[in-house]
């Protein structure tokens, strides 16, 4: 007898990276040429911080990611355009307001609430105000009730304020910094989430992750070693958050890669590209020039020829994902009567403090 294959659970990780996650969009754009479909048909869950929120939002929103390489592509050196911030120390040395516009306009997020999507996501960010972290996500878990109300626009702003970068971004009478701070790799969140949200167990879940070319801080040995501005940031002393969040982001994704090939082994994979000395003087979160442009899009296509052949991303890709199960918001498939039974029933089970 054939024993039935077990259920596929499948979560789709993006990683943030400033413009960098140029390299993300196309990768994906290609996925969808081949499929003929959006990607998040796809996926059960899409988890995605910064950039990689931002890119996760339109995907659940079945937005083409050929729509994201065209902004960034077309508007990137706007969005990274320096203005006088005496060196960084008055304020961050870009504005965040040309990618507000961008991601309100009609054929991006518009005005559009976080219940409008079609599919699951998840989004990190940091609220600065309580000094926690605080994720984003759609109402596909009863107790999810008030995030499904927030535009997408200030979803998608808070999490890819990033410090040294951008300033703070306020909504909700909350300021809100970038979640690359704590998850840039959000694998790990969404994992959980679907263990203890949707009840999935670990060996049902597989896990695609995509990077963007991110660079490995390393110590320069000829440094100065005691610590200070200097050490971190040479000369210039904006240079010192960041270096230490370009370090922070990167270890962090080297974290997750680490748990996740334990936690689900042959269920897991890391779609990425290492930057070599030559490329890497091209490619950081802020820049945005043609050279820039060439190696992320130069890189992702290369890529993307390689894992549409490969036997590990197929699965991935034939996989077809249920219709998600929504309780509140415009897209909410739950009758109230069954949502308050569903309700009861999660309040009568829950620990007591």
């Amino acid at each position: 007898m054939n024993e039935a294959a077990p259920p596929r659970f499948q979560i789709l990780a993006l990683s943030g990276g400033g413009f960098r996650g140029l390299y993300t969009a196309k990768l994906l754009a290609d996925f969808e040429d081949e499929i003929n479909a959006p990607i998040a048909t796809r996926f059960d869950l899409i988890a995605g911080t910064s950039i990689g929120g931002i890119i996760a939002l339109a995907l659940a929103l079945e937005v083409p990611a050929s729509r994201i390489v065209t902004l960034l592509t077309e508007y990137g050196e706007e969005i990274f355009r320096r203005r006088w911030s005496l060196a960084g120390i008055w304020r961050a040395p870009f504005s965040s307001r040309r990618l507000a516009e961008l991601l309100s306009g009609s054929e991006m997020f518009g005005d559009r609430v976080l219940g409008a999507c079609a599919h699951r996501v998840l989004i990190p960010a940091i609220n600065y105000s309580t000094g926690r972290p605080q994720i984003f996500k759609t109402p596909h878990h009863v107790n999810f009730k008030r995030d499904h109300k927030f535009r997408i626009v200030d979803i998608a702003m808070a999490t890819s304020a990033a410090p040294a970068y951008f300033s703070r971004y306020t909504f909700n009478n909350n300021q809100f910094v970038d979640g690359g701070l704590y998850a840039n790799a959000p694998g790990l969140l969404a994992v959980h989430d679907a263990q203890y949200s949707l009840l999935r167990s670990v060996s049902e879940i597989h896990v695609m992750a995509i990077g963007t070319m991110s660079s490995k801080f390393t110590v320069n040995p000829r440094r100065n070693r005691e610590g200070g501005t200097y050490d971190w940031g040479g000369i210039n002393p904006s240079n010192m958050p960041k270096r230490l969040f370009g370090l922070s982001i990167s270890v962090q994704e080297a974290l997750s890669d680490f748990m996740l090939a334990h936690l689900l082994p042959g269920r897991y994979v890391l779609v990425d590209d290492d930057l070599t000395d030559q490329r890497s003087r091209a490619v950081g979160m802020d820049k945005a020039d043609q050279a820039a442009r060439e190696v992320l899009l130069g890189a992702a296509s290369e890529r993307s020829k390689i894992c549409i052949g490969s036997r590990d991303l197929q699965p991935f890709l034939r996989h077809l994902a249920p219709p998600a199960t929504f309780f509140y918001g415009e897209n909410s498939n739950m009758p109230s009567g069954r949502v308050a039974s569903i309700t009861a029933r999660v309040h009568a089970v829950a620990p007591s403090r």
